[in-house]
């Protein structure tokens, strides 16, 4: 019985030290659990901020494509009109004007020929021709001059659309230029807080990581645990059952016991009955 005591005793202590290394475990995984909890929650605010950023970003490269777009558009334009410009170069009006007065002054001076000197039929015939001659080149430069004059103002109007659209291409520009920096401002705060995000995640993956660890030799603790307390259980149980036996030999003793003092007491009664009956029948005397 002694060695069955040690044994439960033995047993009882490696229960709760079991039971007090399984809680000691439990605590340094609650406090490792609720550091990674908060770095899963830093990490999930900066995300936040880092997504807040990302579409910031993103907003402001759609803007600046927007104007980058118009720019290119106005100086597609411009340079178009540049081009068609160069195709209307020609004559000077100012140089088709004296010509178109000296054209003049010659048929005006041979009209005054033809009137005033006297010439042959032929003659007369051949300068008549030469002024019919003039006078439609006449014509034909003035027309020109019309064409040159239409062609000045659309040239005029040429430079000041050029102009215009030069100044709206640096006016898109100048927003494409604005909206370039904030976007790479916003991008730049977007891949430092990433990083950041980065770091943290990997720092609560390596607490998550001692968790998980921690939480399997709490439960390896438990499991041990429960093993020994199902021997405690059987030890207890065998140790209940010897003193049932021993209560129940002593109970069969005592019966024993009793019966045996019953059969004697019985026996003795028997006898003096027996003596006294004898005694009053006279069959006995004492002497």
């Amino acid at each position: 019985m002694h060695k069955k005591i040690s044994e439960l005793q033995s047993a009882e202590l490696r229960f709760r030290a079991l039971l007090n290394k399984r809680d000691d475990i439990n605590e340094q995984a609650a406090v490792i659990r609720s550091d990674r909890d908060s770095l899963s929650e830093k990490k999930r605010e900066l995300q936040d901020q880092m997504n807040v950023a990302r579409d910031r970003r993103d907003e402001l490269v759609k803007k600046m494509r927007i104007h980058k777009a118009k720019r290119d558009d106005f100086q597609a334009k411009a340079k178009e009109l540049i081009e068609f410009k160069k195709s209307l170069k020609g004559k000077q009006a100012g140089s088709l004007k004296e010509e178109i007065r000296a054209q003049e002054a010659e048929v005006r001076m041979l009209d005054l020929r033809q009137q005033t000197v006297p010439l042959t039929i032929p003659k007369e015939r051949e300068l008549l021709e030469i002024i019919k001659s003039k006078s439609a080149e006449v014509q034909r430069l003035k027309k020109v001059l019309l064409e040159q004059d239409k062609i000045e103002r659309e040239v005029k109007d040429l430079d000041s659309s050029i102009n215009a659209l030069f100044r709206q291409a640096d006016k898109e520009h100048a927003e494409v230029v604005k909206f370039s920096e904030e976007q790479h401002k916003a991008h730049e705060e977007a891949s430092a807080l990433y990083k950041e995000v980065a770091s943290l995640a990997a720092t609560a993956n390596k607490k998550h990581a001692e968790f998980m660890k921690l939480r399997e030799e709490a439960n390896a603790a438990h499991d041990k645990a429960s093993e020994m307390r199902d021997k405690i259980i059987g030890i207890r149980k065998e140790k209940r059952m010897e003193r049932m036996e021993e209560m129940k030999a002593i109970r069969d003793v005592n019966i024993s016991a009793r019966k045996a003092l019953d059969d004697k007491v019985k026996k003795d009664k028997a006898a003096d009955d027996a003596l006294a009956m004898l005694l009053k029948k006279g069959k006995i005397q004492i002497s």
